[in-house]
């Protein structure tokens, strides 16, 4: 369904911001008013100053360098969604609140399109398909495939809302087997820059759809998504090993994944690990979890080296596929849902594993940890999701940039106050260049859902796509709409 022809929409657009900045002025209630009276039944439109709204409007899960708004919209309908960017206030839509980046800071005052009641889930068992509504979570999505005998790959959160991921490209334990989750989309439901709402697939509008696969936030609001989901491996059971070591196994344990990545890192077996400080040893601690897609007696090929270095912690169990994510790290996802702290969030790509790179980064954390107890429920985190499934995809395939990765990273800053950050970022700076180039990673590069914001776009995109991509935001996007989540092009200035 289309509402406009683009030129016309653009020409719509310009002749309403002209008046509102230069005649109107319109004030949040007065807009608040208006689309009120525009937008249909069920609908609901908030004015954030006079009133708590924290129970109808999904709120951040970080709190660091948010954007700020005056008005909260919350849909019912595609159209309304349409109707709701068209105010001449820069606006961002909300899905499920997650987002690392600093670069929505950008965005002061402006509308929150809070797409809360794009939450269905919809499984179609027969045809291996899924469609679900914009703003729903992962753990949304375990039960209903679990149930029928199917899986898709995830993220490692359950809180995170998986359309929003799947736009930076989705990585997740899961991908040696299934890929990225990109690999998995079907098609998207989109209201885009332009003021069309349109399909985009592999048929219809491909060129967006190439782009949507890994800059997905550039280009527009996704309203529903399908994807192809498969038949669950191993019957949909899990061996999950979580285990704590002293800080002195460090350069035990680096040696032993770095010997896992050289000899060939089954796609199956997928592992986390990092460097946190354990209040019970007053002292950094490498905690470490794998997850292996297969039976029991082959996951234990490749756990048992790991319990011989002696754990001071050890867990391994089995569970249903839809019990990964909750019961993983130690039953931590319930902590790291926990919304509204400040996150100061600084991620790299790493394209080697050098086990004297990790041992510079545990030493460095290390000196940190000592020097800064406040900041002591901070973490360096690298997850080791295997990347032969991901780069059987041609890199042309898609906008996403970064098939052959290694590990993703970041270094995850809990600040108690932002007076913090400071001492923050004159160690996370200099200590994420080291430590991405240490892994063949000069540029710092980064998966654009881990990026900080201080990046820039050949480090969230590369120049062997900024060209193209450039070029759908124009046919998409051509005034920038959608620029405040790592975007293409800086925001405008109002």
């Amino acid at each position: 369904m289309v509402w406009l022809r683009p030129i016309t929409v653009s020409l719509w657009t310009l002749v309403c911001c002209l008046a509102a900045t230069a005649v109107a002025n319109p004030s949040a209630q007065q807009i608040a008013r208006s689309l009120r009276q525009r937008l249909s039944s069920g609908s609901e439109v908030y004015v954030l100053s006079q009133g708590n709204y924290t129970a109808e409007i999904t709120q951040r899960w970080n709190a660091f360098e948010p954007p700020t708004y005056v008005i909260a919209v919350k849909p019912r309908l595609e159209t309304d969604v349409q109707y709701a960017q068209r105010n001449c206030v820069p606006f961002m839509a909300t899905g499920g609140g997650h987002g690392y980046t600093t670069t929505t800071s950008q965005l002061d005052n402006g509308i929150d399109i809070d797409l809360g009641f794009f939450n269905s889930v919809n499984v179609d068992a027969a045809n291996n398909l899924m469609t679900i509504g914009g703003s729903v979570r992962f753990s949304q999505v375990f039960d209903p495939l679990y149930n029928v005998g199917k899986e898709i790959a995830t993220g490692s959160c359950s809180c995170v809302g998986m359309v929003g991921a799947t736009l930076g490209g989705g990585i997740g334990p899961l991908q040696g087997v299934r890929g990225l989750i990109i690999d998995a989309l079907v098609s998207v439901r989109i209201v885009t820059g332009t003021g069309e709402i349109v399909t985009a697939s592999k048929t219809q509008n491909s060129d967006l759809f190439w782009g949507i696969r890994g800059a997905g936030a550039n280009f527009g609001i996704v309203t529903s998504a399908t994807y192809r989901v498969s038949d669950q491996t191993n019957g949909g059971n899990v061996v999950i090993m979580d285990v704590s070591f002293a800080a002195e196994k460090n350069a035990s344990v680096f040696n032993l994944l770095d010997s896992l990545v050289r000899n060939g890192q089954p796609g199956e077996f997928s592992i986390g690990f990092g460097a946190v400080w354990d209040p019970n040893a007053g002292a950094p601690v490498i905690s470490l979890s794998s997850f292996y897609f297969g039976p029991e007696s082959a996951a234990a090929a490749y756990n048992q080296p790991f319990l011989d270095l002696g754990p001071t912690v050890q867990r391994v169990q089995t569970v249903p596929w839809n019990k990964l994510i909750s019961t993983m790290r130690f039953g931590g996802d319930t902590q790291a849902c926990i919304k509204g702290r400040l996150q100061s969030v600084y991620g790299s790509n790493l394209y080697s594993f050098d086990p004297a790179n990790f041992q510079r980064t545990f030493a460095d954390m290390s000196d940190f940890f000592a020097a800064n107890p406040n900041l002591r429920n901070s973490m360096f985190v690298a997850e080791l999701f295997p990347p032969a499934n991901t780069v059987t995809v041609p890199d042309g395939e898609t906008a996403y940039p970064f098939r052959n990765t290694t590990a993703y990273s970041l270094f995850q800053f809990a600040l108690p106050d932002p007076s913090y950050q400071p001492t923050v970022d004159a160690f996370a700076v200099p200590a994420r260049r080291a430590y991405a180039a240490g892994g063949g990673n000069p540029n710092v590069e980064v998966y654009v859902n881990y990026a900080h914001g201080d990046e820039g776009v050949n480090a969230w995109y590369s120049p062997r796509k900024l060209g193209r991509l450039r070029g759908l935001k124009n046919r998409w996007d051509p005034h920038n709409l959608f620029s405040f989540t790592n975007g293409i092009n800086p925001p405008r200035r109002n």
